[in-house]
């Protein structure tokens, strides 16, 4: 009984992508004749360079300085014992100073592995969070592990009101 739902699913499934293939088939068909043109199948090639892995600074203004540290002031936000080395344990501090930012803007820190060999592959992100704030003054984000940080690089992304602003790199040994 099973081998009959079987083989009756796959006869489904194959008339389905027949079925969609057909439709597929007879609208490029019908394009091809409304044009005039024949159909292409080549895949269109970019004439554009590769966009680069790694991002570009695209300063809002908004943001003076970017600080990575061990800890940062209770009061004040500063870094405090500005590092771009931990250890595998670390409280990771990215210290962000903003200058005259309107009220109600959103900063965004996004952490990412950039290579930790086979601990984690390129780009994968590790945590984000947000706060908003005016003003002119310090914000701390923090990244805590929950287990020991993979020796490697890192970076940290900050954007504004969802707009990539700055990016700080760092190294855990």
């Amino acid at each position: 009984m099973k081998s009959i739902k079987l083989l009756l699913a796959s006869a489904a499934l194959f008339l389905s992508v027949t079925a969609c293939m057909a439709v597929s088939n007879a609208v490029s068909t019908a394009q091809s004749q409304e044009t005039g043109a024949p159909l292409s199948t080549e895949v269109p090639q970019s004439t554009e360079a590769p966009q680069a892995t790694e991002p570009q600074t695209g300063s809002s203004g908004l943001i003076t300085e970017v600080v990575l540290a061990k800890d940062s002031d209770p009061v004040s936000a500063a870094p405090v014992d500005p590092t771009t080395v931990f250890d595998s344990n670390s409280v990771i501090h990215a210290t962000v100073k903003i200058s005259d930012a309107p009220a109600g803007t959103k900063f965004t820190a996004t952490w990412y592995t950039v290579d930790v060999g086979s601990a984690a592959p390129a780009n994968t992100q590790i945590s984000t969070t947000d706060l908003t704030a005016d003003g002119t003054r310090y914000m701390d984000f923090t990244l805590t592990p929950t287990s020991a940080w993979p020796s490697g690089k890192y970076r940290v992304e900050i954007s504004v009101n969802g707009e990539f602003d700055q990016v700080a790199t760092y190294t855990v040994q």
